[in-house]
């Protein structure tokens, strides 16, 4: 029996040019053969999952990487054609400044790409080298305008603080350009050593030059009251757009809808379930010729930790959770997560909705952490 309902498709393409040193994420060099027989892979597990989606409503679909533009427009027409599309599902596709030309980006426009993500981090081209990024803040302004004479008007960009040797002026001098960016929305977020990175191996080298706590703080203060007057609302922790350009696909993560990742490495949330596919292109490659398991781990969370998980993501979004609908639709919260929640300094409560306070705002983390 074919599936029916809302469902997100997340896609990896894992080739890049070098390994940023914050970067967690799966890549490898892009060869040309190798990009190739990726495609042909990736199609061909597209193809064998093909009834989990394929008369569902799909509500976006995201490229993700690695640097998913430095695969050819064809690579990507060939992608979409497998899914059934319509005119509202969001398409989007990750980019650097540097691999943006307006003819690549014109062919990834006739092949329904109508979202774009930059990954700027940001607009001081001295942290630009502190970050060992291939581009300037010129770079990032330039690609912008040929984004948009490709035709694509919703972009995004990546905005990071907590740099080494970042200073609150810097910072701010990064958002006071942002006036002069046409672009819808930014994803904001402070660098963290992640491990089997770069910085995290030589943390003790870059550890001293982190901004102080105290400074950080200032700096994502200073950002949500500079992005609110250039019009970019607060929607979720980490993200702030525009009027009616909320990331549909980002959403649908913090809400727990449904989506199915394709590709090395790529995660997918499937009938309460979540699996990850294979971290090796190679294998992976193999796998899917001979008809072999690409499956590297699954996990169900059963009661209470998938509620309990569960409301922590929707407690991402601003507008909060409605306590009676989510019990409602998801099942019962214990109820010392409830006590909780009610005399925590973190959550505000508006009659049955339960909110981030602006201390939650700032110290989620802290919130999850005593939750879970």
């Amino acid at each position: 029996m074919l599936i029916t309902g809302k469902i997100s498709i997340y896609i990896h393409i894992p080739f890049c040019e070098k390994k940023c040193p914050y970067c967690q994420f799966y890549s490898v060099y892009p060869k040309k053969d190798l990009i190739e027989k990726y495609k042909k892979a990736l199609i061909l597990e597209i193809r064998s999952k093909q009834k989990l989606f394929f008369k569902r409503d799909i509500v976006s679909i995201y490229f993700g990487g690695g640097t998913p533009s430095i695969v050819d427009f064809s690579f990507i027409d060939d992608v979409l054609n497998e899914f059934n599309i319509n005119n509202n599902t969001e398409i989007t596709i990750e980019t650097n400044p540097e691999n943006v030309t307006v003819k690549k980006f014109e062919g990834f426009k006739k092949a329904n790409i109508n979202r774009v993500s930059i990954g700027a981090q940001s607009l001081d081209d001295n942290l630009l080298k502190v970050l060992n990024r291939s581009h300037s803040s010129t770079d990032v302004k330039k690609a912008i305008d040929n984004i948009k004479k490709a035709k694509i008007d919703n972009i995004s960009i990546d905005l990071m603080y907590d740099i080494p040797h970042q200073l609150i002026n810097s910072f701010e001098d990064t958002l006071d350009q942002l006036k002069y960016l046409d672009i819808t929305h930014v994803s904001l977020y402070n660098l963290t050593f992640e491990e089997n990175t770069f910085f995290h191996k030589n943390k003790d080298k870059y550890l001293p030059y982190l901004p102080k706590e105290k400074d950080s703080l200032k700096m994502l203060n200073k950002a949500i009251s500079k992005l609110k007057n250039l019009g970019f609302l607060r929607y979720e922790i980490s993200a702030f757009s525009k009027k009616g350009c909320n990331s549909k696909h980002n959403l649908g993560y913090w809400q727990q809808r449904e989506f199915l990742g394709f590709g090395v490495s790529s995660f997918s949330y499937f009938n309460q379930t979540r699996h990850k596919n294979i971290s090796n292109i190679k294998i992976y490659i193999k796998n899917i010729l001979e008809n072999k398991n690409i499956v590297d781990f699954e996990e169900r969370l059963s009661y209470p930790k998938n509620i309990i998980e569960l409301l922590l993501v929707n407690l991402r979004v601003i507008d909060g959770v409605n306590i009676k609908n989510f019990q409602k639709n998801n099942g019962k919260i214990p109820s010392n997560i409830i006590k909780y929640l009610d005399n925590s300094i973190f959550i505000k409560k508006e009659n049955n909705r339960y909110k981030l306070s602006k201390k939650g705002l700032m110290f989620y983390d802290s919130l999850a952490s005593d939750i879970i």
